[in-house]
């Protein structure tokens, strides 16, 4: 166990804080057993952020809405939009909340000491928790576990955002400036449009799913550009380096922001990937002798033991589970599962 130690915790959140000192946040936090006082602490660390008063000229480029609950039923008020830097507080959420936990507008913001154009900021979601956020022009989305996107300061001078990982979009219409999200292989040129974009570094498909509006995808891979309309997906082979155009039903790939996991046809390497980002646990697969199976499921807010067990019940599965335990810097190691692939 891990003593907490309320004068660094303070320190910390004040800015002084040195990197021995973070290093024993991570350790107080991945505590479990420390998880009822530091609930305490970060609604006295909250309940004091948001009574701040901060020059509102500075944060113009950031009207962001922040409301941050910690296993509390008691909502507290916020009369000003606030921007703090720090990274932590993702990964406290991921530890002491529940696994499908939804982060409603909060960020992590980098930024150089003076707010100049080549400053950039960055949202990112922690492994196992969805988070909702809104960009300086309007525009409003979701970001999917493991995800982040980084936009310029100027944003509203040049609308373009880098996505690593998956988000939803709901884009703000201006006709004359366009929203562009890039990715690593393309871009996505957007006008008014709702749309999915799934762009993890470690897939082989990358898939953009329009919702509403038009969108165009541009990439060196192709001779002229794809317009996507609404119902259509986008698939790109980051291996053959081709695109594939699909009739969908888009909403089934946005699902994810709702609480809803849905497999579509997905192999067991997916799935276990799936399972990984959606709980926050490492997934191995044991005798690929099966690689050929499909699996085609929607689970709604079922927490992990339920779907392993309907994975069981429904395919020729097992599992072993090995839990979580304290490493040793102090930190616990993420809870590991292992699927077995029976002999049928």
């Amino acid at each position: 166990m891990t003593k907490i130690n309320r004068q660094k915790i303070d320190d910390y959140f004040s800015g002084e804080f040195s990197p021995e000192g973070e290093k024993y946040l991570g350790n107080v936090f991945n505590d479990e057993s420390n998880t009822e006082e530091l609930n305490k602490i970060l609604q006295e660390q909250w309940k004091s952020i948001s009574e701040k008063k901060l020059d509102p000229h500075l944060l113009d480029h950031l009207l962001y809405k922040i409301n941050y609950q910690i296993n509390s039923s008691e909502e507290q008020p916020i009369n000003r939009p606030i921007v703090k830097l720090l990274n932590w507080y993702a990964r406290i959420a991921a530890v002491l909340l529940i696994p499908l936990l939804v982060l409603v507008g909060f960020v992590t913001f980098k930024q150089t000491q003076n707010v100049e154009a080549t400053g950039w900021a960055e949202v990112s979601a922690p492994y196992g928790a969805k988070l909702k956020f809104s960009l300086p022009d309007g525009t409003n989305g979701w970001l999917n576990s493991g995800s982040t996107i980084k936009y310029a300061l100027n944003f509203n001078q040049k609308r373009e955002v880098c996505l690593i990982g998956q988000a939803f979009f709901e884009v703000k219409h201006n006709d004359d400036n366009k929203f562009i999200v890039k990715t690593r292989y393309f871009d996505i040129e957007d006008v008014g449009t709702a749309f999915d974009v799934a762009a993890y570094g470690d897939e082989e498909l990358i898939d953009v799913t329009l919702e509403q509006g038009s969108a165009i995808i541009k990439s060196a891979d192709l001779k002229t550009p794809i317009e996507i309309n609404p119902n259509e997906q986008i698939s790109y082979s980051t291996v053959q380096k081709t695109f594939k155009k699909n009739i969908v039903v888009a909403q089934n790939f946005s699902a994810w922001k709702e609480g809803r996991l849905i497999l579509r046809n997905a192999s067991l390497e997916e799935l276990a990937k799936q399972l990984s980002r959606w709980y926050n646990i490492d997934v191995e697969i044991q005798n690929s002798l099966h690689a050929d199976l499909r699996y085609r499921a929607t689970f709604t807010n079922e927490n992990l033991n339920e779907v392993l067990q309907l994975l069981k019940i429904s395919s020729p599965i097992d599992f072993t589970v090995v839990e979580r335990t304290v490493q040793a810097d102090g930190s616990f190691s993420k809870q590991k599962i292992t699927l077995i692939v029976d002999h049928v």
